[in-house]
């Protein structure tokens, strides 16, 4: 495998004569950029923004292996005993990303007293993790469900591919702020995700290498997956190369939102006239997007005469 230290990108592997598959992520400032407002501050609390981060590295490794032009999105419905009520993580299979999140800062506050490092459970409270396959307008939807379950988003993930697609799957992720010399702090970050194929009369029994390479990637460290000098060939050399690992396929990660100035005109222009007078102050409509922050704004003159 030949080296390269860029970040930014997905990584879909295979273990030579073992029946298990893998997808690796590695995100610098694609994911600064997904989490900060457009000034370059921060839009969420560090615990919130952390777990939107492995939301959204869920989601780009996923949508990547998808075999069709669409988008993934992950979402977690939390219930009033936690402090994030929805976390939602938007990726399309040309690896574009974005991310919002709906918290109670007052709930959050209280969460952190007991705790300075909550977990998915007690950020969440509880309540579901979903992911929808959206293939276009022309196509049903299809969407996947299952509680929240584990200390982290990892084992949520985990436990709903298990459950909802019956496929064994280990997964690590790790996001933080690091600063690198002359630089401010920035958002990093990476994860991998190892998954069973299914025994057939060729393979025959696989549990022995499942085991195997659980073993191998429980080495795995935080620091390994957010370290900006170790590239995806390192890591997976440095895991699984006695057994041999294959590069399938790899794909870039950036931050860009869907949102469009033409869409939320024509959005407005269903509106009637009364409802758009009501919406604007001094004579200008303006709308924030929930994802990236951008604001908009319109003359009220534009769609009033």
């Amino acid at each position: 495998m030949s080296e390269n230290n860029s970040d930014n990108n997905v990584t879909i592997f295979q273990l030579d004569n073992s029946p298990v598959r893998g997808r690796a992520v590695h995100l610098g400032d694609a994911l600064d950029k997904a989490l900060k407002k457009p000034d370059g501050s921060d839009r969420y609390p560090d615990a919130v923004a952390r777990m939107l981060g492995e939301a959204m590295m869920i989601g780009a490794i996923v949508a990547r292996a998808l075999k069709f032009d669409g988008r993934l999105i992950v979402q977690c419905h939390g219930t009033n005993e936690g402090a994030i009520s929805l976390l939602m993580a938007d990726c399309n299979t040309e690896g574009h990303i974005r991310g919002y999140a709906r918290f109670n800062a007052e709930q959050l506050k209280m969460i952190r007293l007991d705790n300075r490092n909550p977990g998915a459970q007690a950020l969440l409270g509880g309540g579901t993790f979903s992911m929808t396959i959206d293939q276009g307008p022309d196509m049903d939807q299809y969407q996947g469900l299952s509680a929240i379950e584990g200390n982290s988003l990892a084992e949520c993930a985990e436990h709903f591919f298990l459950q909802s697609e019956q496929i064994p799957t280990r997964i690590k992720l790790a996001c933080g702020q690091a600063q690198l010399p002359g630089a401010d702090p920035a958002w990093r970050g990476g994860g991998m995700m190892i998954q069973r194929i299914a025994a057939d009369e060729t393979r025959g029994n696989t549990e022995d290498d499942w085991e195997t390479a659980i073993a191998l990637f429980e080495t795995l460290s935080d620091d390994e997956l957010i370290d900006p000098d170790v590239s995806q060939e390192t890591l997976l050399y440095r895991l699984f190369h006695e057994g041999g690992v294959r590069v399938v396929e790899q794909g870039d990660v950036v931050a860009q939102c869907a949102c469009s100035e033409e869409r939320l005109r024509n959005t407005l222009k269903s509106f009637d006239e009364a409802a758009m007078t009501d919406m604007a102050e001094d004579g200008v409509i303006t709308a924030n997007c929930q994802f990236c922050d951008r604001e908009y704004r319109f003359e009220l003159s534009e769609f009033v005469g």
